[in-house]
């Protein structure tokens, strides 16, 4: 009997286990997507039959709107996409010649998610927020297949090349996270520095999910967004009422009462997204990343900070400290007390801090933060 054959029946248990991991990956997903789906179309029925007129309006937005045009956030730009001939819209503030801190939103937000930082730290960084493949003034592919992991990670590296740096503190926040650290994943020589706000760790969402499958139900909706059609629908109705819940709602909104969005700005939000097809590019990141849950590589080598809103209702509870065994650098995790899954606009004072001391090397090992509502826990690890 030949090595090779040898090897094969070795490997057999291992590629046994892993077919069976992603069968029950896919099973817990796509179950939860059908349950989330049953749930959502009898809410759609009986609010029908209470006001059918207002459940099965909305209004395409004709004008942008006056926050998404402020002069004082920063310079518009445009760049191409090397690898895709895409044009990518972004804002920048802070002098080019300084290190890029690049921002990378989630959904269903734009570039102006960012306000804060890139105002903050304009004075010692070449600040830029984009609005993604799909998103914002982007270009927006209509195919899913544009929206492969490894199509929006070269979206990332050609955005680093076009502004003229060969690596960046990166940032990112929810599928923009995700996002982060896929990239850093394949392209840590890109990457001086990474900071994720409330975006678990490919793989440690992952351990979450198949360690407590009922904890999947926490986020239904990344589940619920893997059917066709249906979930730009239901986001659609009431005038997306669904879309102003998850930004204003009282349960999974900001909670700052200073920075709760005004009308004007959740119009920032809402006025691509209302354009006909303008949900679907944003939801084809939830397809595309779902689908790349199982990612052979896991080790992060850079200096990692993790926020975490403490009262995020979106995701799982937990995944924050999961990141740890992934984490070959020094990882520090902070969580702010009150603050909701909107980290950087619900509580942009304690976040900009949190980045400076990240940024500064202030840390310590175990270290009291503190923010306008309370305490949390800094913990940082560090392995040698």
């Amino acid at each position: 009997m030949s090595n090779s054959v040898i090897v094969d029946l070795l490997l057999v248990p291992t590629r046994l286990c892993l077919w069976f991991q992603s069968v029950l990956y896919w099973f817990l997903v796509y179950g939860t997507a059908g349950l989330t789906a049953g749930l959502v179309l009898t809410r759609i029925a009986w609010r029908a039959l209470k006001d059918p007129y207002g459940t099965f309006h909305w209004t395409v937005r004709k004008k942008q709107p006056a926050c998404l045009r402020d002069p004082t956030l920063g310079k518009h730009g445009y760049l191409w996409g090397r690898s895709s001939g895409l044009r990518f819209h972004y804002v920048t503030k802070g002098d080019s010649r300084n290190p890029l801190m690049l921002f990378l939103h989630g959904f269903p937000e734009n570039w102006y998610s960012w306000r804060y930082q890139l105002c903050g730290f304009s004075g010692q960084y070449h600040t830029v927020a984009m609005d993604l493949r799909g998103c914002g003034d982007s270009d927006a592919p209509s195919q899913l297949e544009d929206y492969s992991l490894e199509k929006l990670c070269h979206d990332i590296r050609d955005a680093i090349d076009e502004l003229g740096h060969t690596s960046c503190v990166l940032v990112g926040h929810d599928w923009g996270g995700m996002l982060a650290w896929h990239f850093t994943l394949e392209r840590p020589d890109m990457v001086q520095r990474l900071v994720i706000m409330n975006a678990p760790h490919p793989a440690s969402w992952l351990d979450a999910v198949l360690r407590r499958p009922s904890e999947l139900l926490r986020c239904g909706h990344a589940c619920f967004f893997q059917l066709p059609a249906l979930p730009e629908f239901t986001l659609s109705l009431e005038d997306f009422k669904l879309v102003r819940s998850l930004l204003c709602g009282g349960r999974g909104g900001i909670r700052n009462r200073a920075r709760r969005l005004t009308e004007a700005q959740l119009e920032g939000y809402l006025y691509r997204l209302s354009q006909p097809g303008g949900l679907t590019a944003p939801l084809n990141y939830y397809r595309s990343l779902l689908s790349n849950a199982l990612y052979k590589h896991q080790e992060v080598e850079v200096p990692c900070l993790l926020i975490w809103g403490e009262a995020d209702s979106i995701l799982v509870e937990g995944m924050s400290g999961g990141t740890r065994p992934y984490a070959r650098g020094s990882v520090t995790l902070h969580t702010i007390p009150g603050c909701s899954h909107w980290v950087q606009q619900d509580q942009p004072e304690t976040v900009n801090q949190l980045l400076w001391e990240f940024l500064l090397d202030r840390e310590k090992d175990v270290e009291r933060c503190s923010s306008r509502r309370g305490a949390g826990w800094a913990i940082k690890w560090t392995r040698e």
